[in-house]
């Protein structure tokens, strides 16, 4: 397992990156989605309107997390062909054919911008909860019993099977309702004293109402879902509208339980008046916009009408044509593969792993000699390690992160004849027969350099691998051809 993390690190870096900037455009889209699907659903039920923007919301962190995974899916080649790469292109080393490939830096430095942003979010959240942890551990006051006995029956009326508890406190301003397995609902000290009864019962309903609807639930996926996608406007845009019709929602069902709106919307522009700036994972009686929560509430409940079925049946098509279209689409950790070649190795080839990881240091070099022997070494900070089976899932995953492209190879050997009597040339140079054995020949991996030819005349400059009885070699060439006749200048074996 511990292999596995170490592999992943250097893959984790562009697959985040990648999913984060493919969200900026795929969110924008869902964010326009939700404003059509709720400028639709005017006349539906806040309820409605709150469950279909939390599942666009929830969309916006879903459609991401697919392309993040789906990277691990993909080839090395696709991956560093990508916005993001794993790897830099492949560049020529001190040695002949020797391929180069490091970790690129753009992807781990907008990991770690985004990591940097979703940890001060995360701590605005964590001194909130600090703070309600305070205020629980301070002295407060029970209600009354007759306003016990009321809470219970808007209670009952809810449909709440938990047990509530009211507790008055000095140190809370506002009504607010906390926690999901054992609900509270904290008042203001001196609310009882300077707050109509009716004002009041139609807090309590309110508060009860979002206890009722597991909003603390909601409302923690929604702060988490604000700080993973802290950077996105349109998240921030669907977070406010979430909260509204959540208040919204709350509003209907205060007035469905104790009957009386005006009192709500007296209790609320009094609150408007001793506002405060709230923790948002506090779900307090004065969120939102108290002045449209008013207008509404005074206004009655809108009318329904047929075409808000079809409406919201259209918001959702146009949501799940979205979804396909996103999901269709695609000290840090530094890592360096060094190659002889671009596919698999064959004899006198090798491969060179270096990867600095959060965790170690690795070493990793296997080579074939011209027998097609194989010697691998590999080292932990330092240290020699044996190679068991999770340093082989290791080596395979940063292996596949490092494939450089194949080179440019000449045409095949067979099929021009101005090609095939240089490499017969070739192939009976002494120098190779005494390397490889006779009869040789060329072998299947690509010839690199280059040959020009014009007419009967040309030149070659090029790197090709033979082989024959005793083994194999590879050797640098330079050969001109005059009157259609290949001379060698040059034959250097490596």
């Amino acid at each position: 397992m511990t292999d596995a993390l170490s592999a992943a690190q250097f893959g984790l870096a562009p697959a985040l990156a990648s999913a984060l900037l493919d969200s900026l455009w795929q969110n924008a889209l869902l964010g326009l989605a939700a404003a059509l699907a709720l400028g639709g659903m005017a006349r539906v039920s806040a309820r409605r309107r709150h469950a279909v923007a939390m599942a666009f919301l929830i969309a916006m962190v879903l459609v991401p997390a697919y392309q993040f995974l789906r990277f691990w899916t993909e080839s090395g080649a696709q991956i560093n062909a990508g916005l993001v790469p794993a790897m830099t292109a492949p560049q020529l080393g001190p040695g002949a054919s020797v391929f180069v490939q490091k970790t690129a830096a753009l992807a781990p430095l907008l990991v770690l911008a985004w990591v940097l942003g979703v940890a001060v979010m995360l701590l605005r959240h964590v001194a909130a909860l600090r703070g309600l942890t305070a205020i629980e551990r301070h002295p407060y006051e029970a209600l009354p019993p007759q306003w016990r006995r009321r809470v219970e029956e808007i209670r009952t009326a809810l449909g709440i099977a938990r047990s509530v508890s009211v507790r008055l406190s000095a140190e809370v301003l506002t009504p607010f309702a906390a926690r999901l397995v054992r609900p509270a609902i904290w008042l203001p000290l001196g609310l009882l004293t300077r707050t109509p009864a009716a004002q009041l019962e139609a807090l309590l309903a309110h508060e009860l109402a979002h206890i009722a609807r597991k909003d603390w639930l909601w409302n923690g996926i929604q702060c988490v879902v604000e700080c993973l996608l802290f950077f996105h406007p349109a998240v921030w845009w669907l977070g406010r509208r979430i909260r509204q019709e959540r208040e919204h929602a709350c509003d209907d069902l205060a007035v469905a339980a104790c009957g009386d709106p005006i009192a709500l919307a007296e209790a609320l522009a009094a609150l408007e008046c001793d506002r405060n700036p709230s923790t948002r994972l506090a779900l307090a009686a004065n969120g939102g916009s108290l002045m449209k929560r008013i207008t509404r509430l005074l206004s009655g409940p809108p009318s329904r009408g047929r075409w808000g079925a079809l409406a919201s049946l259209g918001a959702l098509t146009v949501a799940g044509l979205v979804l396909i279209t996103q999901v269709g689409a695609a000290g840090l950790p530094d890592l360096n593969v060094e190659s002889s070649t671009a596919g698999e190795l064959g004899p006198g080839d090798y491969r060179q792993i270096t990867a600095n990881g959060l965790d170690k240091r690795r070493f990793y070099r296997i080579s074939l000699d011209a027998q097609g022997r194989r010697t691998e070494t590999y080292q932990e900070n330092g240290e020699a390690r044996p190679i068991d089976a999770g340093v082989r899932r290791w080596i395979a995953e940063v292996t596949r992160l490092g494939v450089p492209p194949a080179p440019p190879a000449l045409p095949d050997v067979d099929d021009m004849p101005e090609h095939r009597a240089l490499v017969a040339l070739i192939a009976s140079h002494p120098d190779v027969v005494a390397r490889v054995g006779s009869p040789a020949a060329a072998t299947s991996r690509p010839v690199n350099g280059n040959v020009r030819l014009t007419g009967s005349e040309g030149d070659a400059d090029i790197e090709i691998e033979l082989g024959g009885p005793r083994g194999r070699v590879t050797v640098e060439v330079q050969a001109e051809r005059r009157n259609g006749a290949w001379r060698l200048d040059s034959l250097e074996p490596r």
